[in-house]
């Protein structure tokens, strides 16, 4: 019964937020549909100040989760060794706070109005040797050399990102042979309910809003189907009435 209300109050939520863009947001509806570089910045402003105070602390389980199977993975390194860690899709940094010592940590996002937010928040956890930032799209990281890495994290970036198996071509690409990739992700709802019919009311609002991110995508087929020698994959809901439209979520490792 919960759910059903959950449900019934981000339908109606929805509906005033087409009525709302098109009507007295228009303006700003229009400036985001038709200039990218106003959406980036005004993504990058709004999700550090508005949006990332509201989602990061209801987030953060899942991302303790991941980072979790990171632990993990890396329990039997030398660790006397570095550990070699690319982030794509950084935003502001908000999973710093979850690394483990002794790693060389490399980020990358395509939107370069975030890297002044991120650099800020990096000098709080010196534990990270912070090697540099890159700013291109994941599905191509010319800049990151092949065979380079022990392990690529990204959460929450394949929602966004314009072609998924190209950025998982791309991170097979830099991983070491044997190396992880750590992900967690925001997925469709089941065929089966509504809130799928929900995600999809306001994808294309939320496209626009949230610099181009989907609600409906299917990664977890991508990333099985990308071409790794192992997958593991974990379904996980979010437990909160404001991650209605994202409860449905992945995290795993996948291996090179």
């Amino acid at each position: 019964m919960l759910f059903a209300l959950y449900t019934l109050s981000w339908f109606l939520l929805c509906s005033l937020w087409w009525v709302g863009a098109l009507t007295i947001g228009i303006p700003l509806t229009l400036m985001l549909l038709f200039s990218r570089t106003f959406r980036s910045s005004f993504f990058s402003w709004s999700f550090v100040y508005v949006i990332g105070p509201l989602f990061q602390p209801r987030s953060m389980p899942a991302r303790k989760k991941a980072f979790q199977i990171l632990k993990e993975c890396v329990a039997n390194r030398n660790k006397n060794v570095p550990l070699e860690i690319l982030e794509i899709g950084v935003g502001e940094g908000p999973n710093l706070t979850l690394y483990p010592e002794n790693c060389n940590l490399t980020v990358l996002d395509k939107n370069k109005f975030f890297e002044s937010y991120y650099m800020r928040n990096a000098k709080k956890f010196p534990h990270i040797s912070y090697q540099r930032t890159v700013i291109q799209p994941a599905e191509n990281m010319s800049d990151i050399a092949d065979n380079s890495l022990d392990v690529v994290v990204s959460t929450y970036l394949h929602c966004s990102c314009d072609d998924s198996y190209a950025v998982l071509k791309e991170v097979q690409r830099v991983l070491k042979p044997g190396g992880k990739y750590v992900f967690l992700e925001h997925v469709c709802y089941p065929e089966s309910e509504f809130g799928l019919s929900i995600q999809r009311l306001i994808n294309p609002i939320w496209f626009l809003y949230f610099n181009g991110c989907t609600l409906d995508r299917d990664t977890a087929t991508k990333i099985k189907k990308s071409g790794f020698s192992e997958v593991i994959c974990e379904k996980y809901l979010a437990p909160y009435w404001f991650l209605y439209l994202i409860r449905h979520q992945i995290v795993g490792v996948a291996t090179k």
